[in-house]
């Protein structure tokens, strides 16, 4: 083989290694600097009647509605409950009350159940320190935020505290929403 030759093979066969150490080899030469992503405000937390419109500005009478599969207004719930309340009902109310021997398993009538909910049950029998009947507060937060996927509040309604607590962004203060059964 001539000079020429072996000089052209031996040319070729290094630029064949010169190749492949490039693909195969990291880069000296540094990769230009990219600027940094710019940040991203976080949304805002969609929260009825605070940072959204509020479904529910009435509380209980908002949810408690005559719908396709139950009619939930509490004059038919209160009717209901004369004969018999749900055991599972009973079992809250027994758990919220100061004396859970008072809770006998039937509500007593209440002529005017259609009215200025829940202020006038919460403001009559079920008043913070009631004797007589569970208070409000309490047996309202056992009924709505406990049971998980089996309470309805929380699932068919999406419950959140400001279903029934309403902020007054101009004083701080919350109050808990009534109104008349529609």
């Amino acid at each position: 083989m001539g000079h020429t030759r072996k000089a052209v093979l031996v040319f070729a066969a290094l630029l064949a290694i010169a190749a492949a150490r490039q693909t195969s080899a990291p880069s000296q030469t540094p990769a230009p600097a990219q600027a940094p992503a710019p940040a991203q405000t976080p949304a805002v937390r969609q929260i009825p009647g605070i940072t959204a419109k509020d479904p529910y500005p009435n509380g209980c009478v908002d949810c408690h509605v005559a719908g396709r599969d139950a009619d939930m207004r509490m004059s038919v719930l209160m009717t209901q409950w004369m004969v018999a309340v749900p055991a599972a009902l009973v079992d809250k109310a027994k758990a919220a009350s100061a004396d859970a021997t008072k809770i006998k398993g039937k509500h007593p009538a209440v002529p005017n159940a259609k009215t200025n909910l829940p202020q006038t049950c919460a403001g009559v029998c079920h008043k913070a320190g009631s004797t007589i009947a569970p208070p409000f507060g309490r047996l309202l937060h056992l009924i709505h935020l406990t049971g998980g996927a089996k309470n309805r509040f929380l699932t068919a309604q999406q419950g959140d505290c400001t279903h029934c607590h309403k902020l007054d962004q101009k004083t701080g203060a919350w109050k808990t929403a009534s109104g008349s059964e529609k």
